[in-house]
């Protein structure tokens, strides 16, 4: 990945199937991730999940909006590619590896460009601090 990249891993006390009905019940979004202001499903795929999914965030130097596709490689992750939208970039990807305790190895990997000017360590700390709270209301939502 190049420069615009970060990744997380956390351990989530919760099996796959329970993060991964966390992450794609997009209709519930607003709830529970802070950034996402708005999240509408265009399309569904042929198991009635999301496939092309519309969100407006709170980016902290702006709102921005787009429309992403989404891919599955279930139970062993699920991804991302930006089809349009403000950000020049934005493609991603969660990784789940069962431990033998019940609980799940998250890995998220993100690039994410936004295509105007920020000044590098202000964009990699907004990336960072964005991925993080995402991740830690991600694991507060499933392990409630």
């Amino acid at each position: 990945m190049g420069n615009d990249s970060t990744g997380h891993t956390d351990v989530i006390a919760a099996p796959a199937d329970k993060i991964i009905d966390a992450l794609t019940d997009f209709d519930t979004f607003t709830d529970w991730q802070a950034a996402v202001l708005e999240c509408e499903v265009l399309e569904r795929d042929a198991s009635g999940r999301g496939s092309l999914v519309r969100m407006k965030v709170d980016a902290k130097i702006r709102k921005m909006d787009y429309v992403v596709r989404y891919t599955y490689d279930l139970p062993n992750s699920l991804g991302w590619d930006q089809v349009s939208g403000d950000l020049k970039e934005n493609t991603g990807k969660y990784s789940f590896s069962p431990r033998d305790d019940g609980s799940t190895d998250v890995t998220v990997d993100i690039v994410a460009e936004v295509g105007f000017f920020v000044p590098g360590p202000m964009k990699k700390l907004i990336r960072d601090q964005s991925l993080k709270n995402s991740f830690r209301e991600l694991k507060k939502r499933v392990e409630a």
